[in-house]
């Protein structure tokens, strides 16, 4: 069923409740809220005469040994795991209770992760008294029962600890003391389930937690997305996720940021719901998305969230499409179900398709099956390794001792490439890199707990390459090993195939399909096969740019499951494709986007192919209402009673500034071998002080750069040989900076051009945006460059003449700059404080809600800043009544980008928006303006 959206609106006059969200403590999905999370201690009971069932996640205190519940699905049950760095931690322990005296044998079951080595050992200590076995070491490879030996034990309570002899990620599953000196617990997974069933009696009936209208399973940033946009459109939504926090890679678990086309394109970066929870995170100064999802899911009454629930099978209804999905609680292993109308795959993985039955794709396609350029020969199965994180770290973290520190890899890690092959660069010695990666041909589905044991493998291995044969292996001399990662965040597994199978042209062609509904950006971006042993290849397989291109509509449900959408990694791509459209701020679209045709899907009583073939137009005008872009649509909303009015403001400015905040760094850079020269549009400026170039060194030397300044009449004309300044300024050594060149010329033709002398060592780093009318130039003769610019920046900031900013522009149906066109309203900046913008809609209207967008500055690839200066910070609304102008509804401390206000219906024609605050900026500026009667 639907339920009615709620519109019981605030008081004229009365600040919105949702303005500056602010995390409180501890907010669940916080990383100190984290670092608390286990499993309730139970109290464990013999239920079978002679048998104590111990789970090792019930001991009391887990010591320094982890709670892992990844691989429930594949092994059975959580487990503890020893995660040192290659020294003994601290042990995990509890007491029991053992109702009669006896002799008591204790099993344990485990795993010996990697065959020939044994790693992770450890053994049992019963009331004080340690095991003769050792274990850990016993059948390579599997999860097994070992026998950690025989114990007298009286009745009452004993002590037991699990107690780690390498600190190199040893596990322990549970733990069974037995007086049946002959019993061997089963070992195959079902039976050992059933094992525990009845040692424990625990129930096994299937909990059913609810119908719903839509049923999310997964809550990365595209779960997240598409649970709360199908409980906004009016959907009752259920979410069930496998974490105890929201997020996926984007948690306070993983860390990865939610990044996206705006690192490669100007006002790019992805709005909606994304831009959302990015303004609330910067605010707060989160790590990760957590607690900024929690925050959104929190204030959906449609919404129920269902955590550390893994989906492990679905059932199915006589056409073909999903009654239920059936889960696990990863903690207590109750199972349960959940029933809906429409399922959305949000798991990465595509288990929810999988199980229900559809198609899917997993590894590279050949060449020839969609004419990609950059495809194999032959199809396989590679896919691209993910990367271990956790307690914020990369890989792994390493401290400053201030002392020197020695350090051999094990003998179990993995064998890197020989150091003059190796062809790393590590960007810092505290933390690991994006591409600490395992060979694509491990299978993370089949393989998952083993794919990770191999990044773990990888990172001691690469952790003895910095400290011995790193060619700067002295900056890490007083160095240690502090931490190890063990969570595993995938990049790539199965995709689910929809109407339409997104490929490499259509994103290198920019096309813009009829039924898209949403874009994307990011680089085209495979990571190499081969992983960490790619050698002198490097780590990329291909990185190259794309223009702004779309998902169609098509590519985010099944193609023969009737009522499965998917969002996320697994959405309907080529391996290829999926390259650029993996990012999280893309996904977090899609999702958005998935939402909200689930809950139309419902509204209609349609499946989405037939959604997608007799309401598309309705689809993608909502998503544009709640501010998520599509590229070449606008507003075309009949009930926006703004579309038809006039619009006037107190001022309005009419140039822009460019200046460092309009710079994107990429990671590609170019090395100053040559002569380089970069020509920008100096715009209205008639005067340089200075000029900035991001630069790096590639030793730990400073190097002297020559700068020259010339002048050109048309874009493109390096013929120029005056120059207007020589300048020379320092490179500092290590990582990129801003280089200040104090150049002090008077301008006087259209463009400006500077070039550098070579300077071996020395690299310029690359922009994805800053001023237009850039080109670049290299060699002798000088030889017209492509692609993206050289990061720099002006003092005076460049200005430009920009007549776009008109107030009528906030009606023109698009919400953010789009190439040259601001596509909205900037007050003039020498002017102060308030400013209004004013709609006249020539006749009396009725009205209760407004709908306003800001400028949070969609240049940057995320928010970093706590708030974006541009913002409105205060600001009012007023209704002419004819005789004069009433508030109706204010807000104060805003932050955010997209703002729906709502108030008691009133009749007037003429509504005015006043602001009176910023965060920071002179001007105020307006995107949009939408008014209705709802």
């Amino acid at each position: 069923m639907m339920r009615k959206k709620w519109f019981g609106w605030i008081a004229a006059a009365v600040a919105l409740f949702a303005t500056g969200v602010t995390f409180s403590e501890p907010v669940p999905g916080s990383f100190e809220a984290l670092q608390k999370f286990r499993k309730p201690v139970p109290e464990i009971e013999m239920a079978v005469d002679g048998f104590l069932w111990v789970e090792a996640e019930d001991f009391a205190d887990y010591g320094e040994w982890r709670l892992d519940t990844q691989f429930v699905h594949k092994m059975g049950s959580a487990y503890l795991l020893a995660g040192g760095v290659g020294k003994p931690i601290q042990d995990a322990v509890t007491q029991v209770v053992v109702p009669k005296s006896g002799k008591y044998r204790v099993w344990a079951r485990t795993r010996n992760w990697l065959q020939g080595y044994a790693p992770g050992k450890f053994t049992v200590s019963v009331n004080g008294e340690m095991s003769k076995h050792i274990l850990g070491d016993g059948k390579p490879e599997v999860w097994a029962w070992e026998s950690a030996g025989e114990f007298e034990l009286p009745a009452g309570s004993v002590s037991l600890a699990l107690k780690d002899l390498t600190g190199a990620f040893g596990r322990c599953d549970a733990l069974i003391l037995t007086t049946d000196l002959s019993y061997v617990p089963p070992e195959e997974l079902e039976a050992c389930q059933k094992e525990r069933a009845r040692l424990t009696g625990a129930p096994q009936d299937v909990v059913d937690l609810g119908e719903f209208d839509v049923v999310v399973v997964g809550a990365g940033s595209a779960g997240v997305a598409a649970a709360v946009a199908s409980a906004k459109t009016g959907a009752l939504t259920a979410l069930v996720h496998d974490r105890p926090v929201l997020g996926g890679n984007a948690s306070v678990e993983m860390g990865v940021p939610t990044l996206g086309a705006s690192r490669h394109h100007p006002n790019a970066r992805e709005s909606g719901l994304n831009e959302e929870a990015g303004l609330m995170r910067a605010k707060n100064g989160a790590y990760g998305m957590s607690e900024a999802y929690h925050v959104q899911v929190s204030r959906e009454n449609n919404l129920t969230v269902f955590n550390n629930t893994r989906v492990i099978n679905t059932e199915l209804n006589e056409d073909g499409s999903i009654n239920a999905v059936r889960g696990v609680n990863t903690l207590t292993l109750e199972p349960s179900r959940v029933r809906g109308k429409v399922f959305i795959d949000c798991t990465g993985d595509g288990w929810v398709g999988y199980f229900a039955g559809a198609e899917y794709r997993f590894g590279r396609e050949a060449r020839a099956e969609f004419a990609e350029s950059l495809a194999p020969l032959e199809a396989d199965e590679i896919t691209m390794s993910g990367a271990v994180l956790g307690n914020r770290a990369f890989s792994y973290r390493a401290t400053n001792t201030g002392n020197p520190v020695e350090y051999r890899a094990p003998d179990w890690a993995m064998k890197l490439p020989p150091p003059d092959e190796f062809n790393r660069k590590p960007d810092w010695i505290e933390s690991g890199s994006w591409w600490i990666e395992h060979p694509g041909d491990m299978d993370d589905l089949v393989y998952p707990e083993k794919a990770r044991d191999q990044l773990i493998r990888i990172i001691f291995a690469y952790w003895g390459f910095i400290k011995n044969d790193w060619e700067r292996h002295e900056d890490a001399r007083n160095f240690e090993l502090s931490y190890v990662a063990s969570m595993d965040g995938r990049r790539e597994t199965r995709r689910l195939v929809g109407d339409y199978i997104l490929t490499q042209q259509d994103t290198e062609e920019g096309r813009m399909f009829p039924d898209r509904i949403t874009y994307g950006g990011w680089t085209l971006d495979v990571h190499h096969p081969l992983g960490i042993l790619s050698g002198k290849d490097g780590p990329y397989y291909c990185d190259q740019h794309v223009p702004i291109y779309s998902i169609p509509y098509r590519s985010i449900y099944s193609t023969n499951v009737p009522n499965l959408f998917m969002a996320g990694r697994d959405i309907s791509v080529t391996h290829m494709a999926l390259g650029t459209v993996r990012v999280q701020g893309t996904l977090s679209t899609v999702g958005q986007a998935a939402g909200t045709a689930a809950a139309l899907c419902v509204m209609h009583d349609v499946g989405p192919r037939q959604l997608g073939r007799e309401h598309i137009g309705k689809l993608q005008q909502l998503l544009l209402k709640e501010d998520q872009y599509i590229p070449g649509l606008v507003n075309e909303d009949p009930n926006d009673l703004a579309r038809f009015a006039t619009v006037s403001a107190s001022s309005v400015q009419d140039f822009r500034q460019v200046g460092k905040e309009a710079v994107r760094l990429v990671w590609q850079n170019h090395p100053l071998n040559v002569r380089r020269a970069m020509m920008f549009d100096r715009g209205l400026n008639e005067h340089l002080d200075q000029i900035a170039l991001c630069m790096q060194t590639e030793g730990d030397t400073p190097a002297e750069v020559t700068l020259h300044v010339r002048e050109a009449d048309a874009p493109d004309d390096y013929s120029s040989t005056k120059d207007l300044a020589v300048v020379r300024a320092t490179v500092p050594p290590g990582n990129r900076s801003f280089v200040t060149f104090d150049v002090n010329c008077t301008l006087s033709k259209p463009y400006a051009w500077v070039w550098l002398e070579p300077a071996p060592g020395v690299r310029l780093v690359l922009s994805a945006g800053g001023s237009p009318g850039v080109s670049r130039a290299y060699g002798r003769p000088w030889t017209i460059g492509s692609g993206q610019q050289y990061a720099f920046y002006t003092m005076p900031e460049l200005r430009y003449a920009e007549p776009g900013n008109a107030p009528q522009s906030v009606i023109d149906g698009v919400s953010r700059p789009v190439d040259e066109l601001r596509h909205g309203w900037i007050s003039d900046a020498q002017q102060s404080l308030p400013q209004w913008l004013e709609l006249d809609f020539g006749k009396p209207v009725e009205i209760n809600s407004v709908r306003l967008t800001f400028d949070t500055d969609l240049n940057a690839d995320r928010p970093h800043q706590p708030v974006a200066k541009q913002c409105v910070k205060d600001y009012r609304i007023e209704a002419f009544d004819g005789k004069s102008w009433q508030t109706v509804v204010e807000e104060k401390d805003n932050y955010f980008r997209h703002r729906v206000l709502r108030f008691p219906e009133t009749t007037t024609s003429k509504i005015r928006v006043v602001v009176e605050a910023t965060q920071g900026d002179p001007s105020a500026r307006i995107f949009e303006i939408r008014a209705y009667r709802e």
